[in-house]
C-alpha cells in the first residue's frame, strides 16, 4: 500500500503565508478587528513615524500579538516571544515581527486603560451586529487566584497564633538555657545558638506586632504582602487568595457584555455595579437582569428596579423562630390599604414603630432598618406555638425596600424559567475561561492590572465564541461595515443638512 509522501525540509520552497492560514482561523478575525480600530482614540500610546531615533513596533501588531496569546491560552511574555518564531499563524498575524519579552510585557503596562476600551469596542461591534440583543443580562462572579502565596497572607487571628508560637519557643529555649547553667561543667558553645534563636524570635515578634498594629490602625481584617489588593476568599468549600471576577453575559449567544474585578469576598454589593456597567456597555438598560442568591441586597435591588429593568434575584429562604414553614414571613400577606399584615390564621399585625440605627459614628441621622408590625390578638390563637416562641405575640419586621422585593417575586411568578436560564447562560463563559483556556489564576498584581488582564481574558473568550457562532468571512464583512458606520452617518447628514454649494465643497475637502 502506497504511503503518503512528505516534502524534503531542506528543499527551498517559494510560498506565501496566506496559503497556510485556514479561512476559519481566529487570527483572521483578530486581524480584521484590530485593523478597524482607531488606536489613538482608544488611548494607546502611539508614535510618529517621523520622530528621530529607532522606530518602534506597530501598536496594532503588538495588540494583535496579545489577543492571539489570550485566545490560545498564552499569557507569558516569554512564551509569546517564543511563539513569534514558532507559530506560522502568529507570523502571518503580526507580519513576522519578533519583539523581546520585556517589550511585550511593557506594552500592557503602559496601555491598561486602552485595553479596557478595546474590550468595550468589541462589545459595541457585537451590539451593532445583533450578536448581543440586551434582552436578558445574566450576572455572576467567580473567584480567580491571585499572585500571592498563602504564607504571605495574614489575619489578626493568624498573627496572634504566630506570636503565641514564637513566645512558646522562647520559653522553651530559655528553659534549656537555665538547665545548661545548672549543669557542670557548662558548654559555652551550646549556649550561643540558643541565644541567637531567642533573639531571632524576639525580632520576629516585634515585626508581627507592628504588622498587627498597622491592621488595627487601618481597620483591616486581613492583609496580603505580595499583592496587597488581593483577599482570602472562599469558593466551593475551599479558601484561597483570590480576586472576584464579575461578568454580565448576554443570553442570546452567551457573549460577555461587561466585566469587572473586585476584591470583595462575596457578591452581595455587586448587583448595582454590574447592572450599571451592563447599561453603559449596551447604551441602554437591558430588558431583564438575573443573578443568584449571592447578589441578594434589598437596597441594590430597589435601585436596579428603579432603572426600569426586570430584576430576577432569588431571595434566601426565610423561617420563623419555631422553624415551621407554614408561618414563615413569606406566608404573611401585606395589606397596603390598611398598612397591616394578615397571618395564615387570618389575624392582623399592625404597624408599631420604625427601627432605626446609626450605621457609623459619622452618620448625622439614624438609618431606618425596617418597620415593625405586631399582633395583639395572639393569646387565644391555636397556632401560637407554631407561629412564635414569644409570649407577647408575633412580630414581623418589614424591609424598607419590600415593594421592590415584591416586584422581583412577581417577576419570578411571571417567568418561572428565568432562574434555569441563568445557569445555562452564565456557566458557559466560566467553563471556557477556566477549563478550555486554563485561566484559573491571574498573572498580574494589583487591582488595576488585574482588571486589564480580565478585559483581555473576556475579549479572548468573545472572539473564540464568535468564531463558533458565525463564519470568518461574514464577520469580516460586518466589521468593515461597523468601522464605516460613522462615515455613512456623516454622508447622510451632508445630504439632508441645508449647506450652500460653497460649504459643501469646504466640508468634503476637509473630510
Amino acid at each position: 500500500m502506497a504511503r503518503i509522501s512528505s516534502f524534503d525540509r531542506n528543499q527551498s520552497v517559494i510560498c506565501c503565508f496566506e496559503d497556510f492560514i485556514k479561512q476559519d482561523n481566529p487570527v483572521r478575525l483578530i486581524d480584521a478587528f484590530v485593523n478597524s480600530l482607531d488606536l489613538k482614540k482608544l488611548g494607546f500610546t502611539t508614535y510618529q513615524s517621523s520622530a528621530p531615533g529607532q522606530q518602534p513596533y506597530s501598536r496594532s501588531d503588538l495588540l494583535k500579538l496579545h489577543l492571539f496569546g489570550y485566545v490560545n491560552g498564552i499569557r507569558s511574555s516569554r512564551k509569546l516571544a517564543d511563539a513569534c518564531h514558532d507559530s506560522i499563524s502568529l507570523m502571518w498575524l503580526v507580519n513576522g515581527i519578533t519583539p523581546s519579552k520585556s517589550l511585550i510585557s511593557d506594552f500592557i503596562k503602559v496601555n491598561e486603560t486602552a485595553i479596557c476600551n478595546t474590550f468595550q469596542s468589541f462589545v459595541d461591534f457585537l451590539v451593532a451586529s445583533n450578536f448581543i440583543d440586551g434582552k436578558v443580562a445574566v450576572i455572576d462572579g467567580t473567584k480567580i487566584r491571585a499572585q500571592n502565596s498563602r504564607n504571605k497572607f495574614y489575619s489578626k487571628n493568624k498573627i496572634d497564633a504566630t506570636i503565641a508560637y514564637f513566645n512558646s519557643k522562647i520559653a522553651e529555649y530559655t528553659s534549656k538555657l537555665k538547665d545548661s547553667d545548672s549543669d557542670s561543667p557548662s558548654d559555652p558553645n551550646s549556649v550561643i545558638p540558643l541565644n541567637d534563636k531567642i533573639s531571632d524570635y524576639e525580632q520576629r515578634i516585634k515585626q508581627y506586632s507592628q504588622l498587627r498594629q498597622f491592621m488595627t490602625d487601618n481597620n483591616l481584617s486581613q492583609i496580603t504582602i505580595t499583592d496587597p489588593d488581593s483577599r482570602m476568599m472562599s469558593s466551593h468549600g475551599k479558601s484561597d487568595i483570590s480576586y472576584n471576577l464579575q461578568t454580565s453575559v448576554d443570553s442570546k449567544h452567551s457573549l460577555i457584555t461587561a466585566v469587572d474585578v473586585v476584591n470583595d469576598v462575596n457578591d452581595t454589593n455587586q448587583l448595582e455595579n454590574m447592572v450599571n456597567k451592563t447599561t453603559d456597555a449596551l447604551g441602554r438598560v437591558a430588558d431583564a437582569h438575573t443573578a443568584d442568591k449571592g447578589y441578594f441586597n434589598s437596597k441594590q435591588i430597589h435601585n436596579c428596579v428603579a432603572t426600569g429593568s426586570k430584576i430576577f434575584v432569588k431571595q434566601p429562604s426565610s423561617s420563623n423562630a419555631t422553624n415551621d414553614s407554614s408561618f414563615s414571613v413569606d406566608k404573611f400577606m401585606f395589606d397596603h390599604k390598611n398598612n397591616c399584615y394578615i397571618c395564615p390564621a387570618g389575624k392582623s399585625l399592625y404597624f408599631t414603630r420604625a427601627l432605626k440605627k446609626r450605621k457609623s459614628p459619622s452618620d448625622k441621622l439614624p438609618s431606618i432598618l425596617g418597620y415593625e408590625f405586631f399582633c395583639s390578638d395572639c393569646g387565644g390563637c391555636p397556632y401560637l406555638h407554631q407561629c412564635t416562641n414569644s409570649k407577647d405575640g408575633r412580630r414581623i419586621t418589614r424591609n424598607p425596600y419590600q415593594d421592590a422585593l415584591d416586584s422581583v417575586k412577581h417577576n419570578f411568578e411571571e417567568y418561572p424559567d428565568m432562574y434555569s436560564l441563568r445557569k445555562c447562560v452564565v456557566e458557559h463563559p466560566f467553563g471556557t475561561i477556566k477549563r478550555s483556556l486554563g485561566y484559573t489564576y491571574f498573572l498580574r498584581k494589583g487591582l488595576r492590572a488585574v482588571k486589564t488582564e480580565a478585559a483581555l481574558i473576556c475579549l479572548a473568550y468573545n472572539i473564540k465564541r464568535l468564531v463558533n457562532i458565525s463564519n470568518t468571512d461574514s464577520l469580516k464583512t460586518k466589521l468593515r461595515d461597523f468601522s464605516l458606520r460613522f462615515l455613512t452617518l456623516f454622508y447622510h447628514f451632508l445630504l439632508f443638512f441645508p449647506f450652500s454649494q460653497k460649504n459643501h465643497k469646504f466640508v468634503i475637502v476637509n473630510l
